[in-house]
């Protein structure tokens, strides 16, 4: 009264037992949380990498980072010939620039808000050998009072540099010099200028742009 042996075999054959259904679906279980793990990694790990550039297009005023060319190094340090005192780079970057001062003979510092690019000046002063006199922060230009300095940098943008020369003009010693690097101020009158298209270079007297001589 059996089932002929044909159907049988049949039956036996798509029978799967519990045990391993089971076994199957922990590791597709285990896989799947892991491949959500890998990419929930990777998306915090773009985002806190990214997010520190990206802010900066959100605010006001928007300051991006522009890596200095070797010849606007060059004409900032050629600006810099006979000069003495403190140096500043204000929105410092990769820190290349207060690298270069600092190799000049200057105690330079770098104020950029990209705590990514602070760390990686650090780096590369280290690495240069200059770290006892290149030193970087990791802070908003606006909230720094840059009257302890003798030398000013400025990568700018124009939208920012009307009100960058009225701090300047507030904060700064008649000694001092303001170096802007791409854009001119829009009011102050250069003392000197020296390179070509955007690796020009603007320097500023601050005793010339109050009417004064040293």
């Amino acid at each position: 009264g059996g089932a002929p042996p044909a159907v049988l075999e049949e039956n036996e054959s798509r029978c799967v037992p519990a045990a391993s259904r089971g076994a199957d679906g922990s590791k597709r279980s285990s896989w799947g949380f892991l491949f959500t793990g890998i990419v929930g990694g990777t998306l915090v790990a773009v985002y806190a990498v990214a997010t520190p550039f990206l802010t900066p297009a959100l605010r006001k005023i928007c300051l991006p980072f522009v890596p200095a060319t070797t010849k606007q190094i060059e004409n900032v340090v050629k600006m810099l010939h006979c000069r003495t005192g403190s140096l500043v780079d204000i929105g410092s970057g990769d820190g290349r620039i207060v690298i270069a001062a600092a190799k000049a003979g200057f105690r330079a510092v770098g104020y950029e808000l990209n705590p990514w690019l602070v760390w990686y000046s650090r780096y590369r002063a280290w690495r240069e050998g200059v770290q006892d006199s290149a030193q970087f922060y990791i802070s908003d230009l606006w909230k720094v009072t840059f009257s302890q300095y003798s030398n000013i940098i400025v990568f700018g943008v124009p939208q920012m540099m009307p009100q960058l020369e009225e701090k300047l003009a507030l904060e700064l010693k008649d000694d001092a010099r303001v170096i802007a690097c791409r854009f001119p101020f829009p009011r102050w009158t250069p003392d000197h200028v020296t390179g070509e298209g955007v690796d020009t270079v603007w320097a500023y007297d601050v005793s010339t742009v109050r009417g004064k001589r040293p």
